[in-house]
């Protein structure tokens, strides 16, 4: 009977994650993944988005606090009707100016007239304004937060995605190799029942074994195409071939060796967490800003208006001013107050939605912590329940040749050999995956860790 392959025993050695490839690239071209994902990923594409109109909000805050200037001009036909002083013959006459016409005692003139004029202002104090360019800075550095935040959780999202592939890949082939086993065991069952030799009972026993394979490699080959489909959505192209991990991959506890310590960096540092922060210290600003309706604005202003008319209707006319101007606005049927009160209820919202943030960010750094030092338990053990699986179903084997064993035994012990195959697999993925999870949360995932995965994971898979 064929057996599956023993896992070999090796020394770890330096971190090295995974080694990636597109369809007809080189294998370990991480960077180019990632990068791929930096232009195409939608959710990426959409927080870059968010974050150029999120930090418009500081020039628009800026903008009242600059010098202003306006510009204004207009043309109008001015008609002016008085007593006339000239003798009219008959129903009208011409008047003394030009463009007047006298009529029934009275003389109407009508005259062109223009103007233009320049305001500029610049406001000296508003306390509405000042406190909103303060909020402003707050949403414009909390939108920067979020999108490093972005950033990393593609990093993340790639790397999980790219470690999905392989894990149902590894799950399509043990599941074969079991069907295949499990084959080959039911045709010496039938053998052996043909010659007389065994019963019709391990015939069955066999068949059912088999049957059970193959839901499984239904259920792993539809598990493959999802995780295809999920890379694809994520770097907006087809993979069809990915390079696979690495036998030896390095068991290292997290550095420092400090669950607490991991806990206050990501506390401190994770962009997630500092967003939320400046999103509250931005919403205790707006209360100011509400505030600040009600309160008085002093600003100076300087204006040169200018007005072309002829002499019968008052002349040209020109006037420069200059000042000083304060608008206080003492009653404004109670709008102000209420935006306060809003304001106020949007701060506590705010300082909640910060504080269960902070849980979640301690809560998962904790659980990567905890991933990365019980994962290297778990692919020790997983590797050891490989070898010892092996050398049941050679134990098993040769008990059944010798017939000191049963058909049943060999099949239980072949079932446990591909379930923990499968469980050493997956267990390598998650703790990687936790590896990336933990510097994730910290704040430290960054590309400069795939430039250093890439380097390690190239030459012989090339």
């Amino acid at each position: 009977m064929a057996a599956f392959p023993r896992i070999p025993g090796r020394k770890w050695w330096a971190l090295a994650l995974a080694c990636w490839i597109f369809e007809s690239a080189h294998a370990n071209d991480l960077l180019r993944l990632y990068e791929l994902a930096m232009t195409r990923d939608p959710t990426l594409n959409a927080a870059a988005a968010q974050r150029d109109t999120a930090i418009e909000a500081r020039p628009q805050a800026l903008a009242p606090l600059l010098p202003q200037l306006v510009a204004s001009g207009s043309g109008a036909r001015d008609r002016v009707t008085g007593a006339s002083t000239t003798a009219a013959t008959g129903d009208t006459a011409v008047g003394n100016s030009p463009g007047c016409v006298v009529g029934d005692g009275q003389e109407r003139c009508q005259r062109n007239t223009r103007a233009s004029g320049l305001m500029l202002s610049q406001t000296l104090w508003s306390f509405e304004a000042f406190s909103q360019l303060k909020e402003a800075n707050r949403l414009a550095a909390s939108a920067e937060a979020t999108f490093l935040a972005a950033q990393q959780a593609l990093l993340e999202r790639v790397a999980e995605a790219y470690f999905a592939i392989l894990a149902a890949k590894d799950q399509l082939l043990t599941t074969r190799s079991e069907r295949a086993a499990f084959g080959e065991l039911l045709n010496q069952a039938k053998a052996r029942e043909q010659t007389g030799v065994g019963p019709r009972s391990d015939v069955e026993q066999a068949q059912s074994f088999y049957d059970t394979t193959e839901q499984r490699v239904i259920d792993a080959e539809n598990a493959l195409d999802d995780a295809n489909l999920t890379m694809a959505a994520i770097v907006g192209t087809r993979i069809t071939e990915v390079a696979p991990l690495r036998d030896d991959i390095p068991l290292s506890v997290p550095d420092p060796p400090s669950v607490d310590a991991w806990v206050t960096a990501a506390l401190r540092d994770n962009p997630t967490a500092r967003a939320a922060e400046l999103t509250m210290e931005a919403s205790d600003y707006d209360i100011s800003v509400q505030r600040g309706k009600g309160l008085p604005t002093l600003a100076l202003q300087a204006t040169d208006n200018r007005a072309w008319r002829d002499p019968a209707i008052g002349g040209n006319q020109s006037l420069d001013t200059i000042g000083l101007y304060i608008n206080w606005p003492l009653f404004q049927g109670g709008a102000v107050v209420s935006a306060v009160r809003r304001s106020r209820a949007l701060y506590r919202q705010a300082q909640a939605e910060n504080e269960s943030t902070l849980r979640d960010i301690e809560k998962s750094a904790r659980a990567a912590y905890r991933g990365v030092v019980t994962g290297i338990q778990r692919i020790s053990a997983a590797r050891r329940a490989v070898a010892s699986g092996h050398a049941a179903v050679e134990a098993s084997e040769h008990n059944v040749e010798f017939g000191t064993g049963t058909e049943f035994d060999l099949l239980n012990a072949q079932n446990n050999y591909s379930a923990a195959l499968r469980a050493y697999s997956q267990t390598r993925y998650d703790y990687l995956t936790s590896l990336l999870t933990l510097e994730q949360q910290a704040g430290r995932l960054s590309e400069n860790d795939l430039v250093t995965i890439d380097a390690m994971l190239t030459g012989d898979e090339k």
